[in-house]
């Protein structure tokens, strides 16, 4: 942990970190992120099992300028860590495929995020096409990726090329 620390520390001006499948990252080590990369606009934590709500806690108060998230099969992430992703007004684009736990409640705190761009759903097990068809409300919505997600259907892809006709719907 101590040479974890010491190397965020003398990078206070990096912009891209990748941390894709540490596993033993905890919301600890995410906390120190958050805390002293405060320019960062790109994160990578898929596949760190040990990330929970808290680390989007962190990240949500302390990464500002961060646009782009990635969270791939981060499988403790739920609802509630969706909804501290939502403040962020920064993010444009939002990675949580395979995401196990997070719910059509978490699709409505998504809906208020206005600047998003890009959205990766693939693979959650647990949200319906009800939740799904809310997202109609993200008008800037450039590219919207539901491959594998149980809830998807055809009528729902048709509803959303509909509605989001400059969104790219990757079924």
């Amino acid at each position: 942990m101590f040479v974890f620390l010491v190397t965020v520390h003398s990078l206070p001006h990096l912009t891209v970190l990748s941390l894709s499948g540490c596993s033993k990252l905890t919301d600890d080590g995410v906390e120190l992120i958050a805390e002293n990369l405060q320019k960062l606009r790109a994160l990578d934590l898929s596949w760190c099992p040990r990330i929970t709500d808290a680390s989007l806690e962190y990240i949500a108060c302390d990464l500002n300028q961060l646009e782009e998230l990635t969270l791939d099969r981060c499988v403790h992430i739920t609802d509630i860590g969706v909804g501290y992703i939502s403040t962020m007004l920064s993010l444009t684009a939002l990675f949580l495929r395979w995401c196990s736990q997070v719910r059509d409640f978490g699709l409505q705190h998504l809906c208020s995020m206005r600047n998003l761009q890009v959205l990766s759903l693939a693979g959650c097990p647990l949200l319906t096409s009800s939740g799904l068809s809310s997202l109609i409300q993200l008008r800037h919505l450039q590219e919207l990726e539901l491959t594998n997600c149980p809830g998807a259907s055809q009528e729902l892809f048709e509803y959303l090329k509909e509605h989001l006709p400059r969104c790219l719907i990757i079924e």
